[in-house]
């Protein structure tokens, strides 16, 4: 009963896997069109980058690969502190290069990741710095927040004047 129930999650788990890496090709594209005298341009101190908002996207797709793989979170940080930590990491990396390379590198982990789901896992509910959510939302949400961020630089694009559609 376990197989055929495994067997059942291998084309939804497919979709999510096709998801995520359309959506780390388009943040990678949105951040090949920023020039490179805006890469760490803001339109305010609290704003992100676009360097930080990929950065932020390369450290969340870690934290979905624990989650994904039913790894323990430990200990749970706050939504307060992930937010802390996220600055903190998004402050490190510095250049297009070492952005794409964490993208790529964190799409594969997440790719990888959710081709280990089992239907015992998917049916959890884990816990999570912003509590318990379904493994269904979990293997969604890599691909969604990488889309949702990419929307963000497109967005900062339009503020330094390129209205260009780069999708």
């Amino acid at each position: 009963m376990a197989k055929a129930a495994n067997t059942r999650l291998k084309e939804p788990i497919a979709a999510c896997q096709a998801r995520v890496k359309a959506a780390a090709e388009r943040l990678g594209k949105a951040l090949s069109f920023v020039p490179d005298d805006k890469l760490t341009w803001s339109p305010s101190k609290t704003a992100r980058t676009s360097l930080a908002i990929v950065a932020h996207c390369c450290l969340a797709n870690r934290m979905f690969v624990k989650i994904i793989r039913g790894e323990p979170i430990s200990p749970m940080p706050t939504p307060e502190e992930v937010g802390v930590a996220s600055r903190k990491f998004e402050a490190t990396v510095r250049d297009r290069a070492e952005a794409v390379r964490q993208l790529e590198e964190t799409c594969q982990e997440v790719v990888a990741a959710l081709a280990t789901m089992t239907a015992e896992r998917f049916a959890s509910s884990p816990n999570s710095p912003f509590g318990p959510l379904p493994m269904a939302v979990w293997v969604h949400l890599p691909g969604r927040h990488m889309d949702n961020h990419a929307a963000q630089i497109d967005y900062l694009q339009t503020i330094w004047g390129d209205l260009a559609d780069h999708m």
